[in-house]
């Protein structure tokens, strides 16, 4: 049990999509509590952010759910309290909850002022706000690990998808910030996923179009598979777990190489 008597919070934690599928939140949240923490599931679907705490429970883990906005102060502290309210403590934090705002692929002249408050609101200043009202509980607690997911947006620049990349890039910043000021009770570190399969990208296809389209996605891959949230909750399990006791303020590129290969001819 590599987070026995740990409590964790995880934001963007509700299980799935339309079709009930497991999100990357809901994958670290259920990773945790079958390695030992207790968690605390945060999401503002309440449906099914309660359906990953029941899922938790039926496998015999301990958690409560709190349905939460991460762009509303007084949210993220009630989250924050109920963790302490009900495990005594607070020792690991995962932001994971993150949104697009109106049109998806926009630049930056064409994204309205509103939609780009909006994003940033949710992908940047939500993990802000949960590392603020967090980090003080951890302290009392003895200490604890900080876990943000970014994307690889961070790095490459798609085109036409300015508020998204921009947060996700800030958000690799608040990372190395948080390493530094609040080490070494606190260590903080990102993930930085490239494309993961996920219900909510498959929705809307055939299972011929499905097929096609994922033959043509792996082949930019040289481990030529596609990234799962498993993976990710994987490695967001090593990073809040002691097995990482020495990793800090790192953004870790989970992208099964693409990002450092010539994409052809695999």
């Amino acid at each position: 049990m590599k987070l026995k008597n740990k409590v964790a919070l995880v934001t963007g934690a509700a299980l799935g999509y339309k079709d009930g599928g497991p999100s990357i939140g809901s994958a670290i949240a259920l990773k945790f509590a079958s390695e030992g923490a207790k968690v605390v599931v945060v999401d503002t679907n309440e449906e099914m952010g309660q359906k990953t705490t029941d899922v938790i429970k039926e496998k015999g883990g301990n958690s409560i759910f709190v349905n939460a906005d991460v762009a509303v102060s007084t949210d993220v502290k009630k989250a924050i309290e109920a963790s302490e309210k009900n495990f005594g403590k607070l020792t690991s934090l995962v932001n994971c909850a993150a949104c697009y705002a109106g049109k998806i692929f926009n630049t930056v002249v064409d994204t309205p002022e509103e939609d780009w408050q909006r994003v940033v609101n949710v992908n940047l200043n939500g993990y802000y706000r949960f590392a603020k009202y967090s980090i003080p509980i951890m302290l009392k607690s003895g200490g604890g690990t900080i876990v943000n997911i970014s994307s690889m947006a961070a790095f490459t620049i798609v085109p036409n998808f300015a508020v998204y990349s921009v947060t996700k890039a800030a958000i690799n910043g608040l990372t190395r910030v948080l390493a530094v000021d609040h080490a070494p009770q606190i260590r903080s570190n990102a993930i930085c996923p490239g494309f993961v399969r996920i219900a909510n990208s498959e929705n809307n296809r055939s299972p011929k179009e499905l097929k096609k389209w994922l033959d043509d996605v792996v082949k930019d891959y040289p481990l030529q598979k596609l990234c799962t949230v498993d993976d990710i909750a994987n490695i967001a399990l090593f990073l809040s777990s002691d097995d990482s006791s020495y990793v800090n303020g790192e953004c870790i590129k989970a992208d099964g190489g693409r990002s450092i290969a010539d994409a052809h001819d695999f």
